[in-house]
């Protein structure tokens, strides 16, 4: 079912039972081992990379259902348990025994996203419920179905793994974008859909790189996407001021434009005592710029100007 090509190909509906059922097996195989009692990374791997070949050149079966009793599977529905199941790895069992699977995830679900490049789809919606909706999200088509579960489910789930696992997800996500747009292919369904809410990605990698239970992989694919983001921004004629912006106000940013890590002693102390009430002649025992930071906050700004010094882009840290 692998296809050559930047889109699909178009799915001989007598072909819709069998892909139905091998989605449903694989749907099956997926949840064994992602299980406590058989959790198998290698085999979990494996599992996820073809999902996303199925998923991918099944969309134009995409919302497919038999008008017969005699189909035991249809295929609209067994695409949308797939899903379910390439979500499920996420902070699941087998991903506690190998984070990297979460990057597999991310690849396995842009793929989906972005079968049908210049495709329509009757039911796309420009406004999403402020909390998540699964019998809206499973009406929606692939491109905006996974941003909606991600944003709305994953990124604010309560299990910090689940977090965690996101962070390698929108990476997977946003260079991918980025990766098309840089290729000229700035008219598909899942470029447009990834930069109208390339807000969403931006506060998403500062939240999650800002956790105090974010992990080094969750940490680095944040760094990493906060540079894809701009990257795709300045594809799109944005000279990613607005993403600068954003960091700063993050991290600390100060009364006069910069950032708190650079401040001098007399500006903390200043803004300090804007942000406190405080009197300006009333001693103060902290001392330097970054005291006013949370040491979450802090470290996080760390790991982030180590990555973007690494990737040779510190103005992504500084405007």
């Amino acid at each position: 079912f692998s296809y050559d090509g930047h889109d699909a190909p178009i799915l001989n509906p007598f072909l819709y039972e069998g892909f139905a059922l091998a989605l449903n097996e694989l749907n099956s195989a997926l949840k064994k081992f992602n299980s406590i009692d058989h959790a198998d990374p290698t085999r979990a791997s494996t599992l996820i990379r073809a999902a996303g070949v199925l998923l991918a050149a099944s969309t134009s079966g995409a919302g497919s259902r038999s008008n017969t009793e005699d189909v035991s599977v249809d295929l609209g529905p067994a695409r949308l348990q797939c899903t379910e199941a390439l979500f499920s790895i996420l902070g699941g069992a087998a991903y506690r025994k190998d984070e990297e699977l979460s990057l597999a995830v991310g690849e396995a679900l842009a793929a989906y996203a972005d079968a049908f490049g210049n495709a329509k789809w009757s039911n796309e919606s420009e406004i999403w419920p402020d909390d998540y909706d699964e019998v809206f999200a499973f009406d929606l088509p692939p491109h905006q179905h996974v941003l909606y579960t991600l944003f709305q489910r994953e990124v604010t789930h309560t299990n910090p793994l689940k977090r965690n696992a996101s962070a390698a997800v929108l990476l997977a996500l946003v260079a991918h974008a980025s990766r098309q747009a840089n290729l000229g292919r700035m008219d598909r369904a899942m470029v447009k859909q990834v930069s109208k809410n390339i807000n969403l990605f931006q506060n998403s990698f500062i939240k999650l790189l800002s956790d105090p239970k974010s992990k080094q992989l969750s940490r680095e694919s944040c760094c990493r996407g906060l540079a894809a983001c701009r990257g795709l921004a300045h594809t799109l004629g944005d000279d990613g001021g607005i993403l600068n912006e954003r960091l700063l106000k993050a991290f600390g940013q100060t009364t006069y434009g910069g950032s708190a890590m650079i401040e001098t002693e007399s500006q903390a102390r200043e803004r300090r005592n804007e942000r406190d009430g405080a009197d300006a002649d009333f001693p103060e025992t902290e001392i330097g710029g970054a005291a006013g930071i949370t040491e979450s906050a802090l470290g996080a700004f760390r790991e982030m100007a180590a990555a973007a010094i690494s990737l040779g882009r510190p103005d992504t840290v500084y405007s």
